[in-house]
């Protein structure tokens, strides 16, 4: 497997290139999802939706807009849902409502996600991540590869930490780069800050506001991490009435 290697000094370009493509795809970019089974149907699924993923029962993500970004600037996120709740795709576009990229979703038999296949507008591949589980069906690992148009690769992997059912950290690992997230909650169970700490690039905390229904509405941070600049990037969701399986925030990062 070929790898490329990062130049040192061209390194705080590729790094924001390579994050930007990362959180863009594991949002709601990426997004992408932890994928629970609804055994109990509204017992679970009110339960996942309070569980920090930003819904309610009855409610499911339909739309991300971010307003300000330092490198792709404006884009917007819009899933679809196949008919027993589970995500079917998402698709990601770009300030002018061209299709960046789009992403498959296929599942375990238990309904936890199995592997997330991203592909560019012309249908080319561009990363592959696969899960694995615990015996409660929270995310333990993601064993990714990034693709690229000259034929190579570059591996990477997330490590996921749950605590009573809600994830508390998130370490993303790819060559020599490594980012760590740590999640607080509030006494609702909905996360409230994220610290997120690269080690190279420093140290950027996100904000998380909701909606008077409990659902997600806002996520803020600033586009630097403590350097000169300071603008700060918006995140607006938007949810409709359906059934979901998921708690969309096991697996996503916004």
């Amino acid at each position: 497997m070929d790898t490329i290697k990062l130049n040192p000094k061209r390194m705080s370009v590729q790094i924001q290139r390579l994050l930007m493509m990362m959180v863009a795809i594991i949002v709601a970019s990426m997004t992408i999802t932890a994928c629970l089974e609804d055994e109990n149907s509204e017992e679970n699924n009110e339960e996942n939706g309070g569980n920090g993923g930003g819904g309610v029962s009855g409610k499911r993500i339909k739309t991300m807009v971010q307003t300000t970004g330092p490198i792709d600037g404006a884009y917007k996120t819009e899933w679809s849902y196949n008919s027993d709740g589970t995500i079917k795709r998402t698709d990601h576009y770009d300030e002018q409502s061209k299709l960046l990229f789009y992403q498959i979703h296929t599942y375990n038999s238990n309904g936890t996600l199995a592997k997330l296949e991203a592909n560019d507008y012309t249908n080319a591949k561009i990363l592959l991540y696969n899960y694995s589980y615990d015996s409660n069906k929270k995310p333990t690992k993601m064993q990714g590869v990034y693709y690229y148009p000259d034929g190579s690769e570059i591996p990477a992997t997330i490590d996921y930490t749950f605590q009573n059912g809600r994830k508390i950290r998130e370490v993303f690992k790819m060559q020599n780069i490594e980012d760590l997230l740590e999640y607080n909650y509030d006494s609702n169970g909905r996360i409230t800050t994220v610290t997120e700490t690269h080690n190279i690039v420093g140290t950027r905390q996100k904000t998380y506001t909701y909606s008077s229904d409990g659902t997600l509405q806002k996520v803020t941070y600033p586009n630097g991490y403590g350097g000169s600049d300071n603008r700060i990037i918006t995140r607006e969701f938007t949810w409709e009435n359906g059934k979901t399986t998921q708690d969309i925030m096991d697996v996503l990062r916004f």
